[in-house]
């Protein structure tokens, strides 16, 4: 029979050369990228300081002479301010009063610029879509609805007409 010899007190196993310069190096590294981080906070700070000093001394932007980019820029600013102030509220309340259940609407297009709307609906009957000119025109901040095209979809089950509208709306004022 053989010998076993089992050992069940082990030695202590000691980290290698290797180990602890590889962490003597991450210690300095540690400490280097500390010091460069507290170095850009002052700098930083510094800087925060200068431009507050500056904006203080500095007069103001509006003594000199606007440039023509800066006309440009205010100019495409109004623009936008514009086109986010209008509101299109009471043509979509003029369009939901008008549409009864006898018209589906397939598609709107909104022309701020032109102030008008392009509808594409169906309706079952020609009847139909002329109720809903007539139902638009009496609708406040509707100035005119005209039908610019009809179509009778012939491959469809009952035949619906699919027409397109051109309603033109009263100029809105903007909002400040």
């Amino acid at each position: 029979m053989a010998r076993l010899d089992f050992d069940f007190h082990a030695r202590p196993v000691r980290p290698g050369k290797g180990a602890i310069v590889l962490a003597l190096v991450g210690a300095a590294a540690l400490g280097w990228s500390w010091n460069n981080l507290q170095t850009t906070r002052a700098t930083e700070a510094g800087l925060a300081l200068q431009i507050a000093a500056l904006e203080q001394a500095a007069p103001r932007a509006a003594a000199r002479p606007a440039a023509a980019a800066d006309v440009a820029t205010q100019t495409a600013q109004t623009d936008v301010t514009a086109l986010l102030a209008y509101s299109w509220q009471p043509a979509f309340e003029a369009l939901a009063n008008a549409l009864d259940d006898t018209v589906a609407l397939v598609s709107l297009d909104a022309s701020q610029a032109r102030s008008q709307l392009k509808l594409v609906a169906e309706a079952r009957t020609l009847a139909e879509a002329v109720a809903l000119i007539d139902r638009l025109q009496q609708q406040p901040g509707v100035k005119r609805a005209a039908l610019v095209q009809h179509e009778v979809q012939a491959e469809a089950d009952q035949k619906p007409v699919r027409f397109n509208l051109l309603v033109e709306l009263q100029p809105v004022e903007l909002q400040p």
